[in-house]
């Protein structure tokens, strides 16, 4: 501090004038400093950019469920139906939502920022940011298009209840638990299986 002080000292006697300078150059740094986080704020490091993103889309969610339920239901039956000593077997299985398809997006974003001056000195800040987007398409080869999808999520099964033939038999119980964790991914405790009422 004692050296920046002399320094000061030595300049203000040998000239005015450069010390003035230097005060003025260093007050400009500081208000642009100043004036840098209040009226440069929000302005993107790219005035223009085009990017790919991704959107999810749930679909029908409801008749989705219903679709894909059915579906499982009646590959289970099919499979635990030829397992050994379950005999017939009808399933039902919840989903805790629909399907999800994940699609491409194109979108295209302009940012302008620019300052006015009334004449009574007045201030006033325009932002103007235009975004468009739009879903990206292919061609399918037969003439129409369709979205491209980046990804697919199924609906997550939350439970699951068997009623077989053979399911008073702790054995083929067990069996039909432990496939039903293995195909569907749920624990044991939200699988149920009873036995099949013939009358």
């Amino acid at each position: 501090m004692k050296r920046i002080k002399e320094w000061f000292e030595s300049l203000r006697k040998e000239n005015k004038k450069l010390l003035s300078n230097v005060l003025f150059l260093i007050g400009i740094g500081t208000l642009l400093i100043v004036l840098g986080d209040t009226v440069f704020v929000g302005i993107p490091q790219s005035l223009s950019k085009k990017q790919d993103k991704y959107i999810a889309i749930e679909e029908e969610p409801k008749e989705m469920n219903m679709c894909f339920e059915s579906q499982m239901e009646e590959r289970i039956e099919e499979i635990f139906s030829k397992m050994e000593g379950a005999g017939k077997v009808k399933v039902m299985i919840t989903v805790s939502y629909g399907k999800e398809s994940f699609f491409a997006e194109d979108v295209s974003s302009t940012y302008s920022y620019t300052m006015e001056e009334d004449t009574e000195g007045g201030q006033r800040e325009i932002k103007n940011e235009d975004v468009q987007s739009k879903i990206v398409m292919q061609n399918t080869g037969s003439g129409s298009t369709e979205p491209v999808i980046l990804k697919e999520k199924h609906p997550i099964v939350e439970g699951i209840v068997i009623i077989a033939e053979g399911g008073e038999n702790p054995i083929i119980k067990e069996k039909l638990t432990a496939a039903s964790q293995a195909l569907l991914g749920v624990p044991a405790h939200k699988v149920q299986v009873f036995k099949m009422n013939n009358k």
